[in-house]
């Protein structure tokens, strides 16, 4: 049985899927609340399970080699464990099941050359056991939002982060907190965690820079999004005309509800992920959605089962 939360708590978990960074007085100021108050919710919030884990979302364009792939899979009902070794993959990022053609929805990111072949060969693994055969890797060119936060299309470069810039990246990515450490982790600990270790003025200025650089593009946390109004979630194939794929992808992160949005390979070219308080306002996404002539079509995926990937 879900945990039933407050209007307060609501708000406060709202403020941190903006920012899970900010202070207590910080996010007591915006609440009207004592800074006592937000750490005494924030610490039941973590006991209870409510925030699973913090994040720092970052432009993947700004790391060579980085790669993302979308898979959708078709898993036999009978196979009950198929969706516990795809959780097993290290390089999922989410797992969704959904209705139709595919069972199966997961988005998958690796930082080598090679770790792309090694995926295939632990999918195909994974499919195999699962008795169907069949599934579908979609890759993804280009990332223009993710959790609501947006991310610039930016042009080729070469200047990208040093080894010690994605082993810090690496250690912020997410951690799990817990009732003795219920917070984001300090800067102090994230030097700890470097190998060599960093000292704290350290790491406060290598996260400046990549704040600068637009490589951190924001702090959030991982929850079920019902607990803030958002328990409906879809995943929409967009087809737009020919030469209006990025003029489209920058009207849709505009819209509220589009929480990660993504260029692909395929023809319909984008991809998003929606998040919305019911099917009524998902439909009234989509009536908005066709109000731009340049969408020509689109393919709708309802998320019957949301997973929380571990965090490793």
């Amino acid at each position: 049985m879900q945990l039933t939360l407050s209007e307060a708590e609501r708000m406060l978990l709202e403020v941190l899927v903006q920012n899970s960074r900010y202070t207590p007085s910080v996010i007591g100021q915006v609440l009207g609340k004592s800074r006592n108050w937000v750490s005494r919710t924030i610490k039941g919030l973590v006991k209870n399970g409510v925030i699973r884990s913090y994040t720092t979302i970052v432009d993947p364009s700004q790391v060579k080699a980085a790669r993302d792939t979308i898979l959708f899979m078709k898993s036999n009902p009978r196979e009950q464990d198929v969706s516990e070794r795809v959780l097993q993959l290290d390089e999922l990022e989410s797992l969704d099941g959904i209705a139709g053609e595919f069972s199966l929805v997961g988005f998958f990111r690796f930082d080598s050359p090679g770790a792309f072949e090694d995926l295939l060969d632990r999918v195909d693994n994974v499919v195999a056991k699962s008795g169907t055969g069949k599934y579908n890797l979609v890759q993804i060119l280009t990332t223009y939002k993710k959790n609501r936060f947006k991310i610039g299309p930016r042009r080729p470069t070469e200047s990208y982060l040093s080894p010690k810039e994605l082993e810090l990246l690496k250690t912020m990515h997410r951690q799990k907190p817990t009732s003795e450490k219920p917070f984001p982790l300090s800067q102090e600990a994230i030097g700890k965690l470097m190998k060599p270790p960093m000292s704290q003025p350290a790491v406060s200025k290598a996260i400046e820079k990549l704040l600068i650089k637009r490589a951190i593009v924001g702090y959030s946390i991982d929850i079920d999004f019902s607990y803030i109004g958002l328990p409906a979630k879809f995943f929409v194939r967009v087809k737009v005309s020919p030469g209006t794929a990025s003029e489209t992808a920058q009207e849709l992160t505009g819209m509220d509800e589009v929480w990660d949005l993504y260029r692909t390979s395929e023809d319909y070219s984008l991809f998003a992920t929606v998040r919305t308080e019911s099917i009524e306002s998902f439909n009234r996404f989509l009536r908005n959605l066709y109000k731009n002539e340049c969408v020509l079509d689109t393919q709708s995926y309802v998320s019957l089962e949301e997973w929380f990937i571990p965090v490793h």
